[in-house]
């Protein structure tokens, strides 16, 4: 992925949490933080022209009303953990024995092992460039 890609993707982000928001590029750009942005600056991030650095994201993240970790799942298209599910999961397990949560955890030590060597074994299997 080119640099170009990177801005675009981010650009594209950042705009569709904006428009989602119903918020303004001038909106933003004064919610950014004490020194804040320019509209020309966000513009120019949407467009991609330029690239945010990594405490500007998050700023922007904010001042669209996401945070950091949502905005950059959509850069990379992985979906955000849902906080949700993991918290309904917790409580499922907190009245098990000691003992059940030893197998939960052996189980699923296993199963993300076998994740890892799937994932190793289909990246050997690349043809390289």
């Amino acid at each position: 992925m080119t640099r170009a890609d990177i801005g675009k993707r981010i650009g594209n982000r950042l705009r569709a949490l904006r428009e989602a928001a119903n918020t303004t590029q001038e909106a933003v750009a004064e919610r950014t933080g004490p020194r804040g942005l320019g509209v020309e600056t966000v513009s120019r991030y949407e467009r991609g022209m330029r690239i945010p650095t990594l405490e500007t994201i998050s700023n922007l993240a904010t001042a669209v009303g996401s945070d950091f970790d949502e905005f950059l799942a959509g850069v990379i298209n992985v979906e955000p953990v849902d906080r949700v599910e993991l918290r309904r999961i917790v409580v499922l397990l907190e009245p098990l024995s000691d003992e059940h949560l030893r197998v939960i955890r052996a189980m699923l030590v296993a199963h993300l092992e076998g994740v890892a060597v799937a994932k190793a074994e289909g990246a050997a299997k690349k043809p390289t460039r």
